[in-house]
């Protein structure tokens, strides 16, 4: 969920947000991804490719190193996540169409919502005391 996803990435690189601020609009690389659907694309192919993701992050670098940075790590965490789905992550797609992963837990299950208030707690215990 775009939840989840968001949580896990600000968990991950808020030090790197305190450090330079400008690189908050790289979170944005964690729900991007699932943006498939307002491009009329199939969910989960070109989008949630290793592929996509370094043209996307190379892109982004050509104007900011740590937005860039950012966004690199929220997009691969993205990644990561949908890999320990039922469905999987096609990391090699179009090239090679198979999807890779865990594919054990179910998206809006109990156990996403287990990740998601886990990332939360450690946001708040971590960061915020």
């Amino acid at each position: 969920m775009k939840r989840t996803h968001t949580a896990i990435g600000l968990a991950t690189t808020i030090p790197l947000i305190a450090i330079e601020p400008i690189s908050a609009i790289g979170i944005l690389g964690s729900v991007v991804p699932d943006w498939d659907f307002y491009l009329g694309l199939k969910h989960r192919t070109i989008t949630h490719s290793l592929l996509f993701l370094t043209i996307s992050t190379a892109a982004i670098s050509i104007f900011s190193i740590p937005v860039g940075l950012v966004w690199f790590i929220n997009y691969a965490l993205h990644l990561i996540a949908d890999s320990f789905t039922r469905m999987g992550t096609p990391y090699l797609y179009p090239f090679y169409k198979r999807y890779f992963g865990l594919r054990k837990l179910k998206t809006r299950g109990a156990a996403d919502y287990l990740i998601q208030l886990f990332a939360i707690f450690f946001i708040c215990s971590v960061y915020l005391m």
